[in-house]
């Protein structure tokens, strides 16, 4: 199983990562490589599949399913580092608040950093968006980042952003 850090640097050439989405995109029926012309689409398709990202299935190319997901399980059995933050997460969605504030709080900080850029204002409407990618109850969790002051809110609740520091 190819390291995280391989699967990142293959899609890192957006020539290489575009020819992924196309790959992606065409479903369980993946693509035809005659649809790749010339010397440096099959080069960049050989590098996609030499790190586990696509696979030839008879004259089909088609992506591999859950190998970033591999990836990053082998990942943690080999250095041994579990984040007990990573165990209240389950394919990107929090499963559960922590009722500790120590790992609240560090479930809130991940979620801010994740969700939320630096200097960008946000009305609740995307606040809430962004916050329904990772957990059931958003109003909750925008509520939770607001008194923990991870989000800054204006006084009529019209714009949100993060915290100057």
């Amino acid at each position: 199983m190819p390291h995280p850090t391989q699967l990142v640097s293959s899609l890192a050439a957006p020539e290489r990562l575009s020819l992924y989405a196309r790959v992606v995109s065409a479903g369980p029926e993946g693509l035809d490589p005659a649809e790749l012309q010339g010397a440096r689409p099959a080069k960049r398709l050989a590098r996609l599949v030499r790190d586990g990202l696509v696979r030839e299935e008879g004259s089909r190319v088609v992506a591999v399913t859950g190998v970033f997901a591999e990836a990053m399980r082998a990942q943690k059995e080999e250095t041994g580092v579990t984040d007990p933050v990573d165990a209240l997460f389950h394919e990107g969605r929090l499963t559960s608040m922590p009722a500790k504030r120590e790992l609240r709080l560090a479930v809130l900080e991940r979620i801010a950093g994740r969700l939320f850029a630096p200097e960008m204002e946000y009305t609740e409407k995307q606040v809430n968006a962004a916050l329904r990618s990772c957990c059931e109850d958003f109003s909750a969790m925008r509520r939770y980042l607001v008194e923990e002051g991870f989000l800054d809110r204006e006084d009529d609740g019209s714009r949100y952003r993060l915290p100057r520091k």
